[in-house]
């Protein structure tokens, strides 16, 4: 696959599955910046033919309900392409934001990188 330039992304591909870190997104609040990054997101089932993805948040501390709306839309793209999105390595403010909306529920969330990719 060729190497492929994100504005807010950082793809690596492990045994086919799409390890995506986050760059310069310690808060995803900017609406524009929240836009790009479901665009890039999306693109990952769209132009570059992933159905596994693994959204690592180690460098994001906080979310806006904008961008989880945005994760969601994510989940139903992957499933509709019978594929499997996951998380790992959320901060504990993540992870209350996760439980508190529920969002625990909707994703599969793993401590770590290898976990998570065990898991596919």
């Amino acid at each position: 696959m060729a190497a492929t330039n994100f504005k807010h992304l950082v793809l690596k591909d492990v045994d086919g599955v799409a390890v995506v870190n986050f760059i310069n997104a310690q808060l995803m609040f900017e609406t524009s910046n929240v836009e790009e990054i479901g665009s890039e997101l999306n693109s990952l089932i769209s132009d570059h033919g992933y159905s596994k993805i693994l959204l690592d948040f180690s460098n994001v501390q906080y979310l806006s309900s904008t961008m989880l709306a945005k994760l969601a839309s994510l989940e139903r793209h992957i499933e509709i392409a019978k594929g499997r999105l996951t998380l790992c390595r959320l901060g504990p403010i993540l992870m209350d934001t996760f439980r508190i909306g529920h969002f625990e529920r909707v994703f599969s969330i793993y401590d770590d990188v290898e976990s998570a990719i065990r898991s596919f």
